[in-house]
This record gives C-alpha cells, sequence and structure tokens, in this order.
C-alpha cells in the first residue's frame, strides 16, 4: 500500500513539474509578443511622423515613447555631403535597454527631381 502510494505520488509529481514548465514556457513566449508587438506599434508611429514632417528631417533621439521603452531615430544622407534628395531613416526601439526592433526606411524630398 505505501508503495503505490509513493509511486502515485511520484507519477502526479512528473506530471505536475511538466504543466508548470508549459506555463513558464507560454508566459515567456506571451511576454516577448507583447514586446515586439509594442516595438512595432512604435516603430510605425515614429514612421508616420517622420512621413508627415517636412524634408529634411534632422537627427534627434526620443526617449519618451513609454515607460521602460527608448526609441532611437538616425537619419543619414543617401549619398552623403548634405544636398541628396534621399534620406535614409532608422528607428531603434529598445526594452529596458535591450534592443528589441531595427527598422529602416527612406525619406525623399518632393521637391526635387531624383536622379536617373
Amino acid at each position: 500500500m505505501l508503495i503505490e502510494v509513493i509511486v502515485a505520488v511520484a507519477i502526479l509529481g512528473v506530471v505536475a513539474v511538466g504543466f508548470l514548465s508549459a506555463l513558464s514556457s507560454g508566459y515567456l513566449a506571451l511576454v516577448l509578443a507583447d514586446e515586439n508587438t509594442v516595438a512595432e506599434s512604435l516603430t510605425r508611429s515614429e514612421f508616420e511622423r517622420i512621413r508627415q514632417s517636412s524634408y529634411p528631417v534632422a537627427d534627434y533621439q526620443r526617449n519618451n515613447a513609454l515607460p521602460g521603452y527608448d526609441l532611437t531615430v538616425d537619419v543619414a544622407d543617401v549619398e552623403g555631403g548634405g544636398t541628396s534628395p534621399i534620406q535614409s531613416v532608422t528607428v531603434e526601439v529598445r526594452h529596458q535597454d535591450e534592443l528589441v526592433l531595427t527598422t529602416s526606411s527612406y525619406k525623399v524630398d518632393p521637391n526635387k527631381n531624383l536622379p536617373n
């Protein structure tokens, strides 16, 4: 009788450890997915703000995105020299000082003709 109880408790323990491990993994996946979703949303909002701004876009850094998130925007002329009609814009999103997402795009001066 005692051996049957010990075996039953051991089986229950193995099942409980597996169940708790699955819960932990699921929670970590949920946190990571949420972090990526927030980073994508911040990036979309920043690119929309840049799209609506006038050309050229000035270099700036935004530190007040959301608590725990930092948004850095880097702008560079594609051809250099400061006269390029195209700027490369890179947005980096960090969460608790860890890089989550880097996205790049271009801003074109609507008043200049692009080279062929």
